[in-house]
């Protein structure tokens, strides 16, 4: 591996911070001797997050990185480095109109293409998306125990992408699986309670529909993706997420997006299926009896 260094000759950017500061935790997780499965158990996120740390296309949170240091044994100087490279990364003016700290550039797009889509499709085989997260749920998963810097404009811009539902034009359809229900996870019960109530909310907007993908239905194994609709005769547009960054469709792969989305459409619980099982759920967790669900 390369070594890692701070180059002061050209500005830093975003994207080459957390590239550094991703590559020192990797060594430091490896010196240890731990597997990236050490790590998404310590900080509790799945480990497709600990591999976007390490690889630089997400940002860290101030006590998931002390955790990290503290678990890898990481000594003074090394320490002293990451958290310089953290701070540069989450400094106070970076952060500006709600922007994420720690964007990844590829992201932007994203947004930018949200925003002009008429209609979003969106699936999700083992989380609950960003846009149909709960404040309380979204605040929980960025983790924090208090709104510290750098959880604070993050939560904001995911707030701000919620205001699209207001929009009566656009239309948005989630498919996610069972599983992302039952995976759901949080540091306290009723934040729970509250994301599935916050998801029954939402079924009941003109514009908004989610479906459940049962178990008893064949696998989707392949990665998440979202679907842009253009409604001004453009093409449509799709992309799906890995460790990297995205992967945004082609003239010839969005037929394929499309196919893939038909196929979820086919097996997934219908809507008012899918708002009796979150009611379901709702209530067991509102009563305490959700031993299982």
């Amino acid at each position: 591996m390369r070594a890692v260094t701070v180059d002061d000759r050209q500005p830093p950017t975003d994207q080459t911070v957390r590239r550094d500061l991703g590559e020192l935790l990797t060594a430091a997780r490896k010196n240890a001797g731990k597997r990236q499965v050490d790590i998404q158990r310590l900080i509790g996120k799945s480990q497709s997050t600990v591999t976007k740390i390490e690889h630089g296309t997400t940002s860290i949170s101030h006590e998931d990185l002390g955790l990290w240091i503290t678990d890898c044994a990481v000594e003074s100087r090394l320490s002293e480095k990451m958290w310089m490279l953290w701070s540069r990364a989450n400094a106070p003016r970076r952060v500006w109109s709600g922007e994420r700290i720690g964007t990844p550039e590829w992201f932007v797009k994203v947004l930018a293409t949200e925003t002009r889509a008429a209609e979003v499709h969106s699936w999700t085989g083992e989380r609950i998306p960003g846009l149909i997260q709960s404040e309380a749920y979204m605040y929980d998963q960025f983790g924090g125990t208090g709104l510290s810097m750098e959880v604070s404009p993050r939560f904001t811009q995911r707030v701000k992408r919620q205001e699209l539902f207001n929009h009566p034009a656009k239309g948005f359809v989630f498919v996610i699986s069972e599983a992302a229900l039952d995976r759901l996870c949080a540091q306290k019960d009723d934040i729970i309670e509250d994301q599935l109530g916050h998801m029954l909310a939402l079924t009941r907007r003109a514009n908004v529909t989610i479906r459940y993908v049962p178990y008893r239905a064949a696998a989707y194994v392949d990665p998440d993706f979202i679907i842009f609709r253009r409604a001004d005769h453009g093409k449509d547009i799709g992309y799906s997420e890995n460790s990297a960054g995205i992967d945004w469709s082609t003239r010839r792969s969005i037929k394929t997006y499309a196919k893939a989305w038909d196929a979820l459409l086919d097996t997934a619980a219908t809507a008012d299926e899918t708002r009796s099982e979150l009611h379901r759920r709702f209530q067991r967790r509102r009563s305490g009896d959700h031993d299982r669900e």
